[in-house]
């Protein structure tokens, strides 16, 4: 399948994303000189090598996109019930897409860090809390910005774990829905691409 030029993506060139996330070295063998970062994720998924394409693409979509895309993959992959913990933080994640406000943001990390940062929930209220602003606490002087890399990362781990419920022989179909979905994201759409809405 051909994804297209993903025009949300924040990086015009491959390079961009490599200096940020070391590549494979299967990956590293896909580059050439001016590569984009759409064709280096395309190349990958081309090469069956999903979950690399899954981080870069974390890597490469805005935040507030990236948050949204691991949103949309719980809704599509996990069950609409899950335990209470587990919930706050999907829900605080949502809360700050729809207003990514400096509170919501804030919110994000005590749920986040109930669930001790191990679940696909947790990392994606962690990628929340990553996104902007101070990591230091709100009474602070000092101001501690977070790195440009911390929420795509999250968010690759929170797609990630989203995959793992299922058969194990599966799991390779789970990779590829989830990757359509950031796919349609990075292409403008709302991240329920036609093969991803019976899933």
């Amino acid at each position: 399948m051909t994804f297209g030029f993903l025009p949300k993506l924040r990086f015009a060139l491959a390079s961009h994303l490599t200096t940020q996330i070391e590549p494979s070295e299967e990956a590293l063998a896909l580059l050439t000189p001016d590569m984009t970062a759409a064709g280096l994720i395309q190349a990958l998924a081309d090469a069956g090598l999903v979950t690399e394409a899954m981080r870069y693409l974390a890597l490469g979509l805005p935040r507030r996109e990236a948050v949204w895309w691991a949103c949309a993959v719980r809704q599509s992959l996990l069950p609409a019930e899950l335990p209470a913990a587990e919930a706050a933080a999907w829900n605080a994640a949502e809360a700050w897409v729809y207003q990514p406000t400096e509170a919501n943001r804030r919110a994000a990390y005590a749920p986040a860090a109930a669930l001790k940062f191990e679940t696909p929930g947790a990392y994606a209220a962690l990628g929340v809390f990553w996104s902007g602003g101070s990591l230091a606490p709100p009474e602070a002087a000092v101001v501690v910005p977070p790195g440009d890399a911390l929420t795509g990362s999250a968010i690759g781990a929170s797609l990630l774990l989203s995959c793992v419920p299922g058969p194990a022989k599966t799991i390779g179909a789970r990779h590829s829905s989830a990757l359509l979905i950031g796919v349609d994201i990075a292409n403008g759409g709302s991240g329920q691409p036609a093969e991803t809405r019976s899933a």
